[in-house]
Formats: C-alpha cells, structure tokens, sequence
C-alpha cells in the first residue's frame, strides 16, 4: 500500500496539530488544533477533502479548529468518549477506543492511553511497516495511564520539549518548596492540574481547588476512570476526601484554572493578588504572549517550574528504539532543536518535511 504523511500544522514549530495520512487512496486528519498562542490555526488551503477527522485529546492545540473541518470536506469525527463530552452539541463523534481498534476510512489503527490526559491516546495505523501518531504523550505521569504502542517503521512523535531533559522527579522536587505555601498554581483542569494536586497531597499538603478541578477529579473517579493509573485511584479518593474549598484569601495550596490566568477562577484571583507579593504564583506550562501569566512572568511576579506533560529527549529517544522507527518526524517544537533529534534518534532518521513519502506500491 502507497502512503504519504502531509504536515499541514506541527511540524517545524510550536503550532497547532494537523497532520494528514493518506494511504490506499484513503485520507485521515490526525487532530484540527488551535494555538498554543489563541488565534492560530492550521492554514487549510490547498489540503483538500479528506475521509475522517481522529482527535487524539481534548486539548485546544488538538480539537480547538474543528469548525475548520468544512474546509476539508465536513469529514465524520472519531474520539473517545471523554473528548465526545467536550464535543457534545458540535459535532457528531463515532466512538473511539481507549485501547483497542477501530477501522477509519479503510485503514485498520490502534489506540493506547497516550499519558498525557483524560481521554486522551496515541494512533498506529496498520500500514507498510507500521505508522505511529503519538499525538501529545507522556511516559511518567503521576495520574495519567500510558500503553507502550507496537512497532512502526515511521513515527509522528511528541518533540513538545525539544532537547530539554530534566526528568518528572527532578520537576517535583524542584516544586516541593513552593508547596509549603502560600501559593498559586494556575493549571489546566483536564491536564497537569489534578497531578498537581497529587503531589501536593504526597508533599503532606490538603489542596484547596477550584470548581473546574473539582469536577475533573469527580470524572477521573468516574467515566474517565479508564485512564487513570490504577495505582493513583486510591491517591485521587484521598484527595477528593481532603481537598479543600478555595477562597480569596492566600492559604496553603490552591490549584485553579485557567492556566494562561485569563479567566476562570485563577484569572479571578490572579487579578486580585498581581499588585502584591503574597502568594506565591508558580506557572508550570505554557504561558501564551500577551496572557496575565506571561505577564507576571515577566515582571517577576510569578515564576516558572516546568511540569512535565511531554516526554523530556530521553524519553522520546526510548519510545523511539522500542517501537523500532527507521523515520521520525517529531512534532510541536521548532527546528532548533534539530540537531538534538538527529544525535538522538540515531540510526533513525529525522524528518521536518511537509510532505513525506511513507510507503510506495502495493
């Protein structure tokens, strides 16, 4: 079976996910993303109608376009059921596995619980020598569940980090002064957010969360359960049993959204604690231009400890050699960092084509 991959976002640069395979005269968009800085999204000119549109997760930089599918054809949509829940009233959804197989547009993929969110997984399609789309994964999530994926020759891999590798134990105990608090932890509720709270809970601490937080701790118990780490379900009762109310005074730990603080209840309180010196604000992601966050960053109000979501160089270098890829396209991070990739990856090659041929013939 011939195949060619298009990167019609992510790769290159830190832009949004968009990615078509086509193979046997089949076409499937891998994600339709916006960001991470709000307003950019994938350039759909000249990509053409394609078959199916698969969402790897929930996060904006990987569904946040999909009202550009009628550019391409209003293709059906497939996600798992966490991502249909964010979805309901936009578009229809067929289902999606956690961690089985599902035929889309002809082609026979994979899935596995990609580490990195609710809901949230990797795709292998069943071509040539094996296709690998990880989407945005991470392998030592505290919370998450991760499925190692079966071999591929070809790989779209998660290179969000580039070449930074400090280790998920070395951020947790650069943060564990901080939680000895006051402090502010602006997160993402459907990602970092509740693994946060984790750790603050193993560092002896009884958080203080918002509602958004609340109501992703009672699904990760519940419908989302499936992907939770079966070893942190005794964790997540504990916590949910501990948590405490979140107010406006600065106390102990609290843990908020929206990340970027514009908006939600940390946009609410970091508009309220920004002119003083108390509590603490760690930002412990992605901080867009223009956003409170990046604002206080740069100000020093806030400071920044990287939690790890995406695999550091180690980790993609591993899942690289376990899966057996001879081409890796590494995705969601610039060219800077190519050079890295390649000493990395080796004897693998690197690719940040826009177009690359995959398989030819029959």
């Amino acid at each position: 079976m011939s195949a060619r991959l298009i990167a019609v976002s992510g790769l290159g640069d830190k832009a949004p996910a968009c990615f078509v395979l086509e193979a046997g005269g089949n076409r499937v968009m891998l994600d339709l993303g916006e960001g991470p800085e709000p307003g950019v999204f994938p350039d759909m000119d000249g990509v053409g109608p394609v078959d199916a549109l698969v969402i790897t997760h929930g996060h904006k930089d990987h569904v946040g376009a999909i009202h550009l599918r009628a550019q391409v054809g209003d293709p059906p949509v497939w996600a798992t059921d966490t991502v249909r829940r964010q979805l309901a009233g936009t578009v229809p959804v067929h289902p999606l596995p956690l961690h089985g197989e599902a035929e889309i547009a002809g082609i026979r993929f994979r899935t596995g619980r990609n580490g990195h969110a609710p809901g949230g997984v990797w795709l292998h399609a069943a071509i040539g020598g094996g296709f690998l789309y990880t989407g945005d994964i991470s392998m030592e999530s505290l919370l998450y569940a991760y499925d190692p994926p079966p071999t591929a020759e070809v790989a779209v891999i998660d290179g969000s980090y580039g070449g930074y590798d400090e280790p998920l134990f070395g951020c947790e105990s650069a943060l564990q002064p901080w939680l000895a608090g006051p402090v502010l932890l602006p997160c993402p509720a459907d990602g970092r957010g509740p693994e946060l709270a984790l750790a603050a809970l193993r560092a002896g601490a009884a958080p203080a969360l918002d509602s958004a937080h609340l109501a992703s701790l009672a699904a990760l118990l519940g419908p989302d359960r499936e992907s939770v780490r079966p070893e942190a379900i005794v964790e997540l009762q504990t916590l949910r049993a501990r948590v405490g109310a979140l107010g406006t005074d600065p106390d102990g730990v609290m843990i908020a959204a929206a990340a970027s603080c514009e908006g939600g209840t940390a946009g609410s309180l970091a508009s309220l604690w920004e002119a003083g010196s108390l509590p603490a604000i760690i930002v412990t992601g992605h901080a867009p231009a223009g956003s409170r966050a990046k604002r206080m960053l740069d100000s020093g109000r806030a400071a920044y400890q990287r939690w790890n979501v995406h695999p550091p160089l180690s980790d993609q270098r591993r899942l690289v050699r376990e899966i057996g890829a001879r081409l890796v396209l590494p995705a969601f991070a610039g060219r800077e960092h190519l050079d890295a990739w390649m000493e990395a990856f080796a004897p693998a090659r690197v690719s940040l084509d826009r177009e690359t041929p995959l398989w030819t013939g029959e």
